[in-house]
C-alpha cells in the first residue's frame, strides 16, 4: 500500500514538475480597431453653405447690404434660397449638434419675398437666441405647411414683427458666429442695417464731419468715458447753437456743405447731425411727416439717434427744441428712411 502511494506520489511530482517547467504562451494582443475619422465639417456640402453665410456677414459688415446672391457648392444662390436653407441648416445646428453635417442638406420649398423696412428696425435690436429659435421654428412650419414665407413674421412677446430681410442677416451672423467659434451666439442683432454707413448727403467718414464732431465732443467735455447719451446730446447741442436755419425745401448741402456754411434746412441739418452721430457709432435716421405747430401742419425732417434701446429725436431747426423733446403737437404721414430721399 504504501509503495503504491509512492509510485502515485512519484507520478504526480513528475507532472507538476513537467506543467510547471512548460512556458505558458502570451495571450495573442488584440489587433487594433479603426477608429472612425471624425469628418471636418468644414469640408462637407452643409458646412460649405455654413461658410458661404458667414462670408455673406463679412459683406454685410463691409457694404450694410446682404448679398443678393451666394455661391455653394459652386453654385450661385439668389438670397430667397438661401434664406430657406439658412433656416433648416441652424435648427440642424441646434438639434443636432454633432451630426449637423454628416447628411447633406434638404429643404422645403416655400415662397418668399425678401422684405425690408430699413427706416423703422424691429425693436429691441437684439433679442436672445433662444428667441431666434423659437422664430426659426415658426418660420420652418409656415415653409412646410403653408409652404410660404410671410414677409411680417411675429416674435413672441412683441409687438412688431421682424422682416424676412432682418430674419436673413439674424441667420447670416448666427453663421459667422459658428464659423469663428463653432458655437452659436448667445444674442443676435436684428438690424437688417447699421444705421452708422455713409448714404447720400450723409458724408460720414468726411474730415469736416469729423472736425464739427470733435469741436462739438471739447465744447461739451465728451470723452472716451462719456456714455452714448451724452455723446448724442453734445452734438445736437452744438448743431443748435452753431448752426442756424434757412428755408428753403429738400437737400441742398448734404451734410459736408451744412458744416462748412454753419446753416441749413430742416433736411440738411439733420444730414449733418447724422453724420457725426453716424461717425461717433450711433445709429441715425430721418423722421419725416407733417407737423402740427400753431401755425398748422408743416412739412419737417428730422434726425433721430438711437440711444439707450430708443429712437431720440435731435431737432436743431428750433432753438426750443431739446434732445429727446420737440415742440410739434401732432403729426401725420409719417415716414422713416436710413437714406434722405430727397
Amino acid at each position: 500500500m504504501k509503495k503504491a502511494l509512492s509510485v502515485i506520489s512519484a507520478a504526480f511530482a513528475v507532472i507538476l514538475f513537467l506543467s510547471c517547467g512548460k512556458a505558458t504562451p502570451d495571450p495573442k494582443p488584440e489587433e487594433p480597431q479603426p477608429q472612425p475619422q471624425k469628418i471636418d465639417w468644414r469640408e462637407t456640402y452643409n458646412g460649405d453653405l455654413l461658410l458661404a453665410l458667414s462670408g455673406a456677414y463679412a459683406k454685410w459688415q463691409e457694404t450694410n447690404t446682404i448679398p443678393t446672391t451666394i455661391k455653394w457648392d459652386g453654385f450661385t444662390v439668389f438670397n430667397v434660397e438661401y434664406l430657406r436653407a439658412g433656416i433648416t441648416l441652424l435648427l440642424k445646428i441646434i438639434d443636432n449638434p454633432n451630426t449637423w453635417a454628416d447628411e447633406n442638406l434638404t429643404y422645403p420649398s416655400a415662397a418668399c419675398s425678401i422684405s425690408s423696412r430699413k427706416g423703422e428696425p424691429f425693436l429691441p435690436r437684439e433679442i436672445k437666441f433662444g428667441e431666434f429659435t423659437s422664430v426659426l421654428r415658426s418660420v420652418y412650419a409656415s415653409m412646410t405647411g403653408g409652404k410660404s414665407i410671410p414677409n411680417a413674421i411675429e416674435v413672441s412677446s412683441y409687438e412688431n414683427k421682424m422682416t424676412t430681410s432682418a430674419l436673413l442677416k439674424a441667420i447670416l451672423e448666427a453663421a459667422a458666429c459658428y464659423d469663428a467659434h463653432e458655437s452659436l451666439p448667445e444674442t443676435v442683432d436684428v438690424w437688417e442695417s447699421s444705421y452708422i454707413a455713409p448714404t447720400a448727403h450723409c458724408e460720414v467718414n468726411a474730415a469736416e464731419v469729423k472736425t464739427a464732431r470733435d469741436a462739438a465732443f471739447a465744447k461739451y467735455n465728451v470723452t472716451d468715458k462719456s456714455t452714448v447719451r451724452e455723446k448724442a446730446t453734445a452734438i445736437f447741442e452744438y448743431a443748435r447753437t452753431e448752426w442756424t436755419w434757412e428755408d428753403y425745401n429738400n437737400t441742398k448741402k448734404g451734410a459736408v456743405g451744412t458744416i462748412k456754411a454753419k446753416s441749413g434746412n430742416c433736411c440738411d441739418l439733420s444730414n449733418a447731425i447724422c453724420a457725426m452721430a453716424r461717425l461717433s457709432g450711433i445709429p441715425a435716421r430721418y423722421f419725416h411727416a407733417q407737423c402740427k405747430y400753431s401755425s398748422g401742419y408743416i412739412g419737417h425732417v428730422i434726425s433721430q439717434l438711437f440711444v439707450d434701446g430708443k429712437w431720440e429725436f435731435a431737432d436743431a431747426s428750433n432753438d426750443s427744441n431739446s434732445f429727446g423733446t420737440v415742440v410739434f403737437t401732432d403729426y401725420t404721414g409719417l415716414h422713416y428712411y436710413e437714406e434722405l430721399e430727397f
